[in-house]
């Protein structure tokens, strides 16, 4: 990672100093010296700042939209098996039945409960976990003479819930880059910073509509931080899934 930071660091300061070291040979003709205001060069300029900066922002923007809906995808897709298994346990014998349900239900409302505030915290509930082996537990106490078809369903089924739950933990590394956050902000800065740097006169006009800018910078900026988290308010993926998957099971008899 600091090798990474490192590389990156020197391509920017390269690409800073090919860039001054060339306007500063190039600008040594006798038109460069005796030019005092350059529209082309200003406009080329102000161009790659601004393009610069909208380039990141849209990358960061659909970046994390995307993984927004891969948390949601993986969130919906544990709750759907969770369904499944509780459906699957109705036809086990009835002593068997309802000890499954009730720990299925259980650790569905510790997803809701306990596990998503965790989330936001970047870490699983242990406390989830201990509810999800305990319906494994419940399963392998079944007797062995009462293991038929709708014990090997619910099985089958209850080994897909620890895979999708695999799954949706495994989202809780799915940042964005904080090196491309930076790089955005950066980018905003030197916007904002620009037409003040070549001379934008200061009336009332030209500073309203560089606070407009500013303004629409501003909310890109804070629009990328609170997406680029899917689990941390307040653009995080809830827990609806697993809520919709207990009045599911209120459904089913």
């Amino acid at each position: 990672m600091t090798l990474t930071i490192v590389v990156w660091t020197l391509c920017t300061v390269l690409g800073a100093g090919l860039a001054v070291g060339a306007a500063v040979w190039l600008g040594r003709s006798a038109r460069s010296v005796e030019g005092s205001f350059t529209p082309q060069a200003l406009t080329f300029a102000g161009g790659v700042v601004l393009s610069s900066f909208v380039l990141v922002t849209g990358f960061l923007i659909v970046g994390a939209w995307q993984l927004q809906s891969v948390a949601r995808s993986h969130a919906h897709e544990e709750a759907r098996v969770l369904a499944k298994a509780y459906a699957r346990a109705g036809e086990l014998a009835p002593q068997d039945r309802d000890a499954i349900r009730d720990r299925i239900t259980v650790y569905t409302r510790s997803v809701v409960d306990d596990e998503w505030p965790d989330l936001a915290k970047h870490r699983a509930s242990p406390t989830s976990w201990e509810q999800l082996d305990a319906v494994q537990s419940a399963l392998a106490a079944v007797p062995a003479d009462r293991r038929e078809a709708a014990y090997d369903a619910t099985s089958a089924a209850l080994d897909e819930v620890y895979v999708k739950r695999y799954a949706r933990l495994a989202d809780l590394d799915s940042v964005s880059p904080p090196i491309l956050f930076g790089v955005m902000v950066a980018a905003g800065l030197l916007v904002l910073v620009y037409p003040p740097l070549v001379g934008m006169t200061a009336n009332l006009r030209n500073i309203a509509v560089l606070g407009l800018a500013g303004a629409v910078v501003g909310f890109g900026i804070l629009l990328v931080f609170q997406l680029r988290d899917p689990f941390t308010a307040p653009l995080n993926v809830g827990p609806s899934a697993f809520q919709a998957a207990l009045d599911r099971y209120a459904q089913l008899k």
